[in-house]
C-alpha cells in the first residue's frame, strides 16, 4: 500500500493513512471488508479525508477556481430571487445543494471509495491515480454543469422580476392547483407516468403569470410518446433528487387558476411552453447522436417562440445548415458566458 513511489503531495498522506491501518491492531481490512474501532475512527477518517483533499487539488488543479466561481453564482442567483419573492427556500438536488455550500468538499465526494479501496488493497497506488483523474474530472464537470445551466435559468425567471411563488399540487395527478408556499423543490411534481405538471408558478411586477418546470431534459423524450408500461423508464415527471442536464420551461397563463397538466401521455395532449430554454455545451451540439435528439426533443414539445439556446462560449456549433433547415424548429443561440444582460435579453423574448 505504500506510495513513496510517488513525489505527488497526496501520495504522503496516502502512506500516513496506510501506516496507521497497518499500526492499529484494532482496525479489520480484507479486500471485502473494513471495521474500525469506534476510539480510531476519528483519526482513521481525518487521514481519508486528508488524502482526498490532496488527490482532488492533484487532479482537478485550477479546474478547482472555476467550478468555485460557478458555485458562487449560482448561489448568489437563488439568493436573487428568493429575495425578490420572500421564499424561504428553493431546494435543489441534494449533490448540488452540498456543491453550493462548499464546492470542494463536494468534489471530493467521489474520492472517497477510491482511497479505502486502496487501503482495502483493492488496487494499488497507481490504480488509484487512473481511477481519480477518470472519475473526479467528470463529477466536477457534471457539478459545474447542473450550477451554471440553475445559474441561467433563475437568471431567467429573476429578469421577469418575480413577486411572489406557489406551489403547484395535485390530488389526483389530473387537478392542478396553484397553492400558498414558501418552498418550491426543483423539478418536483406529483409523480404520475401519464402526466407532467409545473413544479410551481409565479407572478411579476407587471402582473404577468407563468408556470415553471425545470425538466430532466431525458423526460422531454416521453411528452409525445403515448405511455408503454413495460418500456417506460421515465421518472413520471419527479425528478427532484435528479443530478443531471435540465430544461427550463415556461408557460404564461391567464391566471394562476389557468394553471393545468403540461403533458398528458394517456391523452398525447400537449401545452406548448411560452419559452424554452436549454444550456448545450460544446460536445452536445457536435454529437450527431446528441443533436439528432435535441431536434427531436424540441419538436415534440413545440415552444410557441424560437428556442433559447445557452452557449457558455463561442466553441460549439450546430452542424453546418442545419438551422436553416426548414425541418428543425426555430433556434436562437446566445453565447452567455457570465453576462446577466443576455439573460435579461432572453427573459425579453416574453415581452
Amino acid at each position: 500500500m505504500k506510495a513513496s513511489g510517488n513525489t505527488a503531495e497526496w501520495t504522503g498522506a496516502l502512506d500516513a493513512l496506510c501506516e496507521f491501518v497497518s499500526s492499529e491492531a484494532g482496525i479489520g481490512v480484507t479486500r471485502t471488508s473494513l471495521a474500525v474501532p469506534p476510539d480510531s475512527r476519528e483519526r482513521f477518517y481525518g487521514l481519508v479525508a486528508e488524502v482526498q483533499h490532496r488527490l482532488t487539488e492533484e487532479v482537478l488543479s485550477e479546474r478547482i477556481d472555476e467550478a468555485r466561481r460557478i458555485s458562487s453564482l449560482c448561489s448568489a442567483q437563488r439568493e436573487r430571487v428568493l429575495a425578490m419573492t420572500g421564499l424561504r427556500e428553493l431546494k435543489l438536488p441534494a449533490t448540488l445543494e452540498a456543491f453550493l455550500a462548499d464546492p470542494v468538499s463536494a468534489l471530493e465526494k467521489p474520492s472517497f471509495g477510491l482511497v479505502l479501496d486502496v487501503v482495502q488493497n483493492v488496487y494499488g497506488v497507481e490504480g488509484l491515480e487512473k481511477r481519480a483523474i477518470l472519475e473526479l474530472p467528470a463529477f466536477c464537470e457534471t457539478l459545474e454543469r447542473c450550477a451554471y445551466e440553475l445559474w441561467a435559468y433563475f437568471g431567467i425567471v429573476a429578469a421577469l422580476e418575480p413577486t411572489r411563488f406557489y406551489a403547484v399540487y395535485s390530488p389526483d395527478t389530473v387537478e392542478v392547483h396553484a397553492v400558498d408556499t414558501d418552498s418550491v423543490t426543483i423539478g418536483s411534481q406529483t409523480t404520475s407516468p401519464e402526466r407532467r405538471m409545473p413544479e410551481a408558478a409565479f407572478e411579476t411586477q407587471d402582473g404577468r403569470v407563468f408556470a415553471m418546470k425545470t425538466e430532466a431534459a431525458r423526460e422531454l423524450d416521453y411528452y409525445g410518446a403515448k405511455i408503454q408500461r413495460r418500456r417506460d423508464t421515465s421518472a413520471g415527471g419527479n425528478t427532484e433528487g435528479l443530478l443531471g442536464h435540465r430544461v427550463l420551461l415556461l408557460y404564461e397563463l391567464d391566471s394562476l387558476d389557468a394553471i393545468e397538466v403540461v403533458a398528458d401521455r394517456e391523452k398525447l395532449k400537449l401545452v406548448c411552453p411560452d419559452l424554452f430554454c436549454e444550456v448545450l455545451q460544446p460536445a452536445d451540439m457536435a454529437y450527431p447522436a446528441f443533436v439528432s435528439a435535441f431536434v427531436e426533443r424540441i419538436g415534440a414539445v413545440r415552444s410557441r417562440r424560437p428556442v433559447q439556446v445557452i452557449c457558455k462560449d463561442a466553441s460549439g456549433s450546430f452542424p453546418e445548415g442545419m438551422l436553416e433547415d426548414i425541418r428543425v424548429p426555430p433556434i436562437a443561440c446566445t453565447q452567455v458566458g457570465y453576462r446577466e444582460s443576455e439573460l435579461t435579453r432572453i427573459a425579453g423574448v416574453l415581452a
